[in-house]
């Protein structure tokens, strides 16, 4: 959180302090519908991201670049909560039709697709952001593909084409695309494995487990390969994710490897 001011990093704290105290809530004991519980989980993660990672390193106007990003959390705010409100039993009496929004495929209104749109184009921002251009361009071309198949040449294999009112709606308003099978694992079983293996770190255990294998090969040919497996083994037998793994021993093994030649 370096270059944060105060403002920003106490939001960023409150936010973050909140996505992990909803997930281990909603995961064990759920209340909302899992499409509701998938879009807080993933407006959170994009505030997080936005805040994170602003515009104004690389905008000379930072100003501007600051409103920028507070522009686009309020977007995500609009957008998610709007699906939010659209499939949420307790906002029954908000739903267009009376219909909540997994039961409106093919009767999609405009404002369906509006927040669609939007929450499509977040995503994609929010991915740009934290990872680079690569995955959101590939995103972007398999997106245009869907639209404009009709127009590819023969070795692009052409197709008929869809439109964009029925891509918006696979990819973001119902449970194929944005709020797949890919978010409904990092909410059920990614998120909380991290989160557990960040408290074994912040608390120690992880330089525990690390010392103790450093220490068990300190004397060993290929001791940080040994290191690596023995404190990654330890580390899975506790958290069980790979994921989480990575994120807790790798950061610290894998530099270690690398530096001695491996």
């Amino acid at each position: 959180m370096n270059g944060m001011n105060p403002f920003r990093r106490a939001v960023f704290s409150l936010l973050a302090v909140l996505l992990s105290l909803f997930t281990l809530a909603e995961v064990n004991y759920p209340l909302l519908t899992p499409q509701s519980q998938l879009a807080i989980f993933a407006l959170l993660g994009l505030i997080l991201v936005f805040l994170k990672h602003p515009l104004h390193s690389r905008w000379q106007d930072a100003a501007l670049a600051r409103a920028g990003d507070w522009l686009l959390v309020l977007l995500a705010a609009a957008c998610f909560g709007y699906v939010l409100v659209q499939s949420e039993p307790l906002f029954s009496r908000f739903w267009i039709g009376g219909q909540p929004l997994g039961n409106r495929a093919g009767m999609e209104q405009g404002s369906d697709y509006l927040a669609g749109l939007i929450g499509v184009l977040l995503v994609l921002e929010a991915t740009r952001r934290a990872i680079g251009m690569t995955l959101p361009l590939l995103s972007l071309a398999f997106l245009l593909y869907a639209a404009f198949g009709p127009e590819m040449p023969a070795w692009l294999f052409p197709h008929r084409g869809y439109s964009w009112e029925r891509i918006v709606s696979q990819v973001f308003l119902h449970s194929q695309g944005v709020f797949g099978i890919a978010l409904k694992v990092m909410f059920t079983y990614v998120f909380l494995f991290v989160l557990f293996g960040t408290l074994l770190e912040q608390t120690g255990a992880t330089g525990y487990i690390i010392n103790f294998a450093r220490r068990l090969f300190r004397n060993s040919s290929g001791g940080p390969a040994k290191v690596a497996v023995i404190s990654s083994g330890l580390m899975g037998s506790l958290s069980g994710s790979a994921v989480a793994n990575t994120a807790t021993t790798g950061t610290f093994t894998i530099p270690m490897m690398r530096s001695a030649g491996f």
